[in-house]
């Protein structure tokens, strides 16, 4: 699996010829599209959704990736989607107010992608065994890794198998 970040809340996971993307940017289209952000207007003028575009809550199969959506409080959403045997969650921009009960539902998460505000606590609290923060300012980052006690350095993209995963929780910090 190779994990690329895109730029603010995106990223691009790939697993074989199947892409998974999140909030995509104009340019970038996947077999998978998932969008934790709150209905806006415009994602309302494209209802229906485009086939394999996820919007919410909800259970899915798509090419064989097993996904469930769940709402926060603001009706943002987050998601886990199992690629390559590795669980992957994804959190929108109100990840700190998670529904009661999503927690619980999160457990065994590999790896973690979150925005760089998210508070330690909810890391602590899903216990991945990596945490990849989004960012909108260049060095948003590294008060993220400071708040979780965590050093990395940016990489162009994160190489991973799920062998690769060692307990604890690491940081890793993609460029955009």
């Amino acid at each position: 699996m190779v994990i690329n970040y895109l730029g603010d809340n995106s990223f691009r996971v790939q697993s074989g010829k199947l892409v998974l993307i999140t909030n995509p940017l104009p340019r970038f289209k996947g077999d998978i599209t998932l969008y934790t952000g709150p209905r806006s207007e415009e994602v309302k003028k494209m209802w229906p959704p485009e086939p394999n575009h996820i919007y919410g809550p909800g259970e899915y199969e798509i090419q064989e990736v097993e996904i469930s959506g769940f709402h926060n409080k603001d009706k943002s959403a987050t998601y886990v989607a199992k690629v390559e045997e590795i669980k992957l969650c994804f959190m929108g921009e109100a990840a700190q107010d998670l529904e009661p009960g999503v927690l619980e539902k999160l457990g065994g998460v590999d790896i973690l992608f979150v925005p760089a505000g998210v508070s330690a606590k909810v890391i602590k609290q899903v216990q991945p065994k990596i945490v990849i923060p989004s960012y909108k300012k260049p060095n948003e980052w590294k008060e993220f890794l400071k708040e979780l006690d965590k050093k990395a350095e940016p990489e162009e993209k994160l190489v991973i198998k799920k062998k690769d995963l060692t307990p604890g929780t690491k940081a890793v910090v993609l460029k955009a």
